[in-house]
């Protein structure tokens, strides 16, 4: 930019200098040129390079991809004071750090062991078991269902194996073995512990049929029992139940064998869905 106004200021002055010496004789007009080339070469001597700018260099650094640090898998040896609480073909059951000695009762924390892919999950939250305990699943890896309690009924719970921790409250299911109840989707479908005081036998067995929703912990009554009818959950066959219904006329034929009628039932488990 400076050197640019010393340039046109040069341009300038040497315009009025010929113009001055345009009415002077040859000779002067002469000397006067050779003063003025004189003093435009001097300014323009004067006029300071103008020293390029280096370009300047960017160097971008390399995107450092976060570390991440995954949590170990928790070993059967990382749990050294354990009980076996039960166990199927796929699952073991264990209590761990208990006190409870020999007592039929155990309260505390459980981990479960999966025995084909030999990884251990450690259940949130402590847990109370009393007499046998039998252990069943679903057949994918969600759910282990732990029933524990008398020859003729459990109670039960069902482990979310995903959350690791308890699915739905606990229930009731009659013997608690396999037969007594079944895993349909996200459902466990069973036999209850109702008891009506008519019937003859035990303390008065009168199962009805259940499903829970193991997410919406949603319960169905699929067939209730009452004073004349019980029922007894058989197989799932696709989306079928299939279950026994066992009736009589009157209460008092209860007592008799022969008066007892038995049913086979199917009930459409996809109807589940559209009734919660």
């Amino acid at each position: 930019m400076k050197k640019s106004i010393l340039l046109f200021s040069a341009i300038i002055l040497l315009g009025l200098l010929v113009g001055c010496s345009s009415n002077d004789t040859a000779p002067e007009s002469l000397r006067e040129e050779d003063k003025v080339a004189t003093i435009v070469a001097g300014t323009l001597s004067a006029i300071p390079t103008l020293t390029p700018v280096p370009a300047v260099t960017v160097t971008v650094q390399p995107t450092v991809q976060p570390t991440t640090s995954s949590i170990p898998n928790l070993s059967f040896e990382d749990f050294p004071n354990k009980t076996l609480l039960g166990e199927d073909e796929s699952y073991s059951v264990y209590l761990i750090n208990s006190d409870n000695g020999d007592s039929p009762e155990k309260t505390g924390e459980i981990i479960i062991y999966d025995k084909g892919k030999n990884v251990v999950y450690s259940i949130i939250g402590s847990f109370k078991f009393f007499g046998t305990m039998i252990v069943s699943n679903d057949g994918k890896g969600e759910y282990i269902l732990l029933s524990h309690g008398t020859y003729t009924s459990h109670a039960a719970i069902v482990i979310s194996l995903n959350d690791k921790k308890q699915a739905v409250d606990e229930f009731c299911v009659k013997a608690g073995n396999s037969g007594s109840h079944f895993f349909w989707n996200e459902y466990i479908v069973f036999n209850n512990c109702d008891i009506i005081q008519n019937r003859p036998w035990g303390a008065g067995e009168a199962p009805s049929v259940v499903a829970i929703n193991l997410k919406t912990r949603l319960v169905t009554e699929i067939a209730k029992s009452d004073l004349t009818h019980q029922f007894h959950v058989q197989a799932i066959v696709g989306n079928n139940l299939q279950y026994l219904e066992t009736s009589v006329e009157k209460e008092e034929d209860w007592n008799v064998p022969d008066s007892q009628k038995t049913t086979m039932q199917t009930y459409d488990l996809l109807s589940l869905g559209i009734q919660n």
